[in-house]
């Protein structure tokens, strides 16, 4: 992982992992939905840059995604990506259980999209998976 983050705000981080051809995102508490949104356009910019199929998305300090940013994600933005390349992600959970919830209603669209996606304690598994991919 590179020192530099190219994404760099209050509530999101976001970095290209080069060694797994990954995106890597780490959000940080309660993203409203203009943050939210252009966080996961950039990070979108970013896998078809790097002609990348695959995110690690690190949601330990997350709380939860609003409804707003859900509705979003499932109506917008998986239908976008993965016409774009996008196939799979390796979530690290977060302790916090509105951001769990939260995460396994955005599950059940991925997989009607045949998206894939695992659940990681942390980065280390995460990245061994996203190799297999």
């Amino acid at each position: 992982m590179s020192s530099e983050f190219i994404y760099d705000k209050k509530h999101c981080k976001i970095d290209y992992l080069a060694d797994i051809n990954a995106v890597q995102i780490i959000w940080n508490g309660f993203s409203i939905p203009k943050d939210f949104q252009e966080a996961c356009n950039f990070a979108l910019d970013l896998l078809i840059q790097n002609k990348s199929g695959k995110l690690l998305v690190d949601n330990r300090n997350s709380k939860v995604v609003s409804q707003e940013n859900q509705e979003w994600l499932a109506t917008t933005w998986y239908e976008k990506a993965s016409k774009n390349g996008y196939k799979a992600s390796a979530v690290i959970v977060s302790d916090n259980i509105l951001n769990k919830m939260s995460i396994k209603s955005i599950e059940e669209r991925k997989n009607q999209l045949g998206l894939q996606s695992q659940h990681f304690n942390n980065v280390d598994e995460a990245k061994t998976w996203l190799k297999t991919i």
